[in-house]
């Protein structure tokens, strides 16, 4: 007859190995789960290269139209501050 002492054992060894497997399975899910997050999120920003375009290289150009919109309104400012530098001059002559 077994001692009950390694009997013991041996189920408790039993037990942790079936919790190891269980969680390297979660653990294992949760990885695919989190690389597929990670893809999705990559794909939502940066855009997949093959004419889905992401929100970085929207911003980009939606930034690079503000700066031609910006030019355009700093030459009408300065058009308009040199018609009313103007008109001062002649209201002070």
């Amino acid at each position: 007859m077994t001692d009950p002492s390694l009997e013991s054992i041996a189920r408790a060894q039993d037990r942790t190995i079936l919790i190891v497997e269980q969680l390297s399975t979660k653990m294992s899910e949760r990885i695919e789960a989190t690389d597929a997050w990670r893809e999705k999120v990559d794909l939502t920003l940066v855009g997949d290269g093959n004419g889905r375009k992401g929100h970085n290289i929207r911003i980009d150009r939606l930034e690079q139209k503000i700066a031609a919109q910006m030019w355009f309104i700093r030459a009408l400012g300065g058009g308009v501050l040199a018609l009313g530098l103007k008109q001062v001059a002649a209201l002070l002559a």
